[in-house]
């Protein structure tokens, strides 16, 4: 019976480590690709084309997962798609970007509403108006 030695010699890590980095490095986009997922996101959004738009943004958001605008732009698709549930996740990442964007609390007020979770939709609509 062969050892794990012989299957993986410590060359053969050091080389399979190298490849799993070069892998990482080249997954991350630069800020033009991200421009180009965005724009293609909203050309195909506007034009009812909601899944492959949803592609672009989902793309975008991997990209640069630190944009607030990136995750409501992804949330708006969710929410035209009907799918609210995974609209309210994007929506609370927004707000903890950036609490004071008052689009995302007002939409995320308006979906705790529909789900019957009143005194958090309450908190939200209360940020909005206060």
């Amino acid at each position: 019976m062969r050892t794990f030695n012989q299957f993986f010699s410590p060359l053969h890590l050091i080389f399979f480590g190298l490849e799993l980095r070069i892998v990482v490095v080249s997954s991350k986009l630069s800020s033009v690709e991200i421009e180009n997922h965005l724009e293609q996101g909203r050309k195909l959004l506007s034009s009812g084309q909601l899944s492959d738009a949803l592609t672009h943004y989902h793309a975008a958001v991997e990209g640069d997962p630190d944009n607030f605008l990136t995750y409501f732009k992804r949330a708006t698709v969710f929410l035209a798609m009907g799918r609210s549930k995974s609209a309210l996740p994007d929506l609370d990442r927004v707000l903890e970007l950036k609490p004071d964007f008052f689009q995302a609390r007002l939409q995320r007020g308006n979906l705790l509403l529909k789900q019957g979770r009143l005194d958090e939709a309450h908190i939200d609509y209360e940020a909005v108006v206060g």
